[in-house]
């Protein structure tokens, strides 16, 4: 079972039958200083629990911390035998949670195989303490205060840890994304996300580095890049010989920092044999400078390539000019629109370009479902300003899909 907790200004109600238990999450709201952590602790404490989440939710950047002291104490000193999995999150502004408190939690248990952190600071004994967790195999680290890259020194690439680590999942500086991959031992590796955040300049030599540090895992099959600084293709080649690759996103800030063509999506297709599920986009569209290099024909040549793709986010050019062979497949009485075997179920077409003018919509809805005759759903960017609706309804309606107050 699982109980969450909301805590708020006054002391919840605590209820016997609760100690049976496995899993607590609780949410902190604390306008000031009224519940003691460790009788809280205390109260829902079980030897079984294997689980625990605590997310500091809270705009107040002075949100007490005393608290949440006391009850990250009690878990360090209380015996939890089977404690697997242990989240601790704030939100960014809050300063709630002292770094050496979440020392002495993850030191004081050793048998824990799933970690996730996001909080302000980053140390280097914590970063030494998960590297040495015997059988940690899932791990999620943001740190979304920038002073803390300066604050890490340089780990020896001797310095190895994480033996069994199978998903990584971190948004931190570059430097500290370096630090940790540098010291990942494991050859379980399997899936990597990463998000690095826009800084003040748009390149950064250490990015080359953490990529040829990520691309060491050949073992790799989901993979999600978010990227604030730009990259070429030459650093994400290397990737494709990740062989077992099933999903993989590829985020960039803006639209020119990702350069990536028909070409470099046919490389793709052939490289990764089981590959279902594919982003290659940018995040901001009104940062968007230049045309997406990848047209329509890319599509269809991609899902031809690679029948085993089932969700593909793009942001590509569906223009007319420049296209007019495509569009004459559904213009001209003569032609046959080609069918792909590609059983595509969804596409996202995210900051995509296409004409508005009249019947666009019902030209492209006709492409795409007579292209991909499984095709379920059409999503895009919802700070696009490109009106994808009509081709949106044009997919809904032929697929025999309901309409969501959640589409559009």
């Amino acid at each position: 079972g699982c109980w969450i907790l909301k805590l708020l200004s006054n002391t919840p109600s605590f209820n016997e039958n609760l100690v049976k238990h496995k899993s607590l999450d609780i949410v902190v709201e604390l306008p000031k200083e009224t519940i003691d952590g460790a009788v809280l602790f205390r109260t829902f404490h079980t030897p079984i629990m294997t689980r625990i989440g605590i997310a500091v939710d809270s705009v107040n950047v002075q949100t007490p911390a005393e608290p949440l002291r006391s009850f990250l104490q009690a878990i360090t000193t209380s015996h939890l035998p089977i404690l697997q999995s242990l989240y601790i999150g704030e939100s960014p502004g809050s300063s709630s949670i002292d770094p050496s408190y979440l020392e002495e939690v993850l030191r004081a248990h050793q048998q824990l195989q799933k970690v996730e952190i996001t909080t302000a600071d980053c140390t280097q004994k914590m970063l030494e303490i998960l590297k040495d967790l015997p059988v940690l195999r899932d791990l999620g680290l943001m740190f979304w205060n920038p002073s803390v890259e300066e604050s890490l020194p340089v780990l020896s690439m001797m310095e190895k840890g994480f033996p069994h680590l199978v998903r990584l999942e971190i948004r931190c500086a570059l430097k500290a994304i370096n630090q940790v991959l540098g010291s990942i031992e494991s050859g379980q590796m399997e899936a990597f996300k990463i998000r690095v955040p826009l800084p003040g300049f748009n390149s950064d030599p250490r990015m080359g580095r953490m990529l040829e540090r990520l691309w060491q895992f050949t073992e790799l099959k989901e993979v999600e890049l978010r990227l604030g600084i730009t990259v070429v293709w030459e650093d994400i080649q290397p990737v494709l010989a990740c062989r077992d690759m099933t999903q993989f996103s590829l985020i960039a800030a803006q639209s020119e920092w990702i350069p990536i063509d028909g070409t470099h999506l046919d490389a793709m297709a052939q490289a990764w044999p089981h590959l279902s599920h594919l982003t290659v986009t940018h995040a901001n569209y009104h940062n968007m400078t230049g045309t997406p290099l990848i047209k329509l024909a890319d599509l269809i040549h991609l899902t031809n390539t690679r029948p085993s793709l089932r969700s593909l986010c793009i942001s590509f050019d569906a223009r007319r000019d420049g296209q007019e062979n495509i569009f004459s497949l559904v213009t001209a009485p003569t032609e046959t629109i080609p069918r792909s075997w590609c059983q595509l179920e969804l596409l996202d077409v995210s900051v995509s370009l296409k004409d508005n003018v009249a019947n666009t919509g019902t030209q492209l809805g006709q492409l795409f479902t007579s292209w991909w005759p499984t095709l379920r759903q059409l999503k895009q960017e919802r700070r696009s300003r490109q009106n994808w609706y009509p081709v949106m309804e044009f997919v809904r309606n032929s697929a025999g899909v309901p309409s969501s107050p959640s589409d559009g």
